[in-house]
């Protein structure tokens, strides 16, 4: 019984090169995440992380899409702290694109955005890896992208299933991230990332 990802079966390979024609996205990094309800542990590191992919992006000249989730004034979650973090390295450059779906090509005309700046790989970071991290990888595929997630620059919470069935971060994180390896894209550390030669 083989445990490689159904990717490596079919012959797919971890990255050495990206083309100028990545854009990154950069999903959810918002204030309920961190004082709202819904707080994520390594939300913090994360963002670290998803500061210093902003920063490469920028230097190599990539799009860099901050997506933000967005509700009714009346909603439980994403109304009242809505905000994308103040520490987020946000620039008057980079594009803002709200969503009000778990994937942001779902309820948006990202796909087409992108394609019309003609990228062709996307660099996925942000909150939550289970659900608008993983939404979007699933989604950029069809789409015609090709994918990496940065593994470290993302990050989730502790859910609890049923009242019952307890996951921790670290589980669900690791099992979101073995979903996209395993059909949909890479999963690089943010270093692995910066070390990609650009071309």
């Amino acid at each position: 019984m083989s445990k490689q990802t159904l990717r490596s079966i079919l012959g797919a390979t971890a990255p050495t090169s990206l083309p100028k024609t990545t854009a990154l996205l950069v999903i959810d990094f918002q204030d309920e995440y961190f004082t709202g309800s819904l707080p994520i542990p390594n939300g913090p590191q994360a963002l670290k992380n998803a500061n210093t992919l902003i920063d490469f992006a920028d230097q190599q000249g990539w799009p860099v899409v901050h997506i933000q989730h967005v509700a009714p004034a009346e909603a439980p979650i994403f109304a009242k702290h809505v905000a994308i973090h103040a520490d987020v390295h946000q620039k008057p450059n980079h594009r803002l694109v709200q969503k009000t779906s778990v994937s942001v090509f779902a309820s948006t005309d990202l796909a087409d955005q992108l394609k019309k700046d003609g990228i062709t790989h996307v660099v996925v970071c942000g909150l939550m890896t289970h659900a608008c991290v993983a939404g979007a990888a699933r989604d950029a595929v069809p789409a015609g992208f090709e994918v990496i997630v940065a593994d470290d620059a993302s990050a989730t919470r502790d859910i609890v299933v049923n009242d019952q069935i307890q996951v921790s971060h670290d589980v669900l994180h690791n099992a979101a991230l073995a979903e996209i390896s395993d059909t949909f894209g890479s999963v690089m550390r943010t270093q692995d990332v910066l070390s990609l030669n650009v071309q």
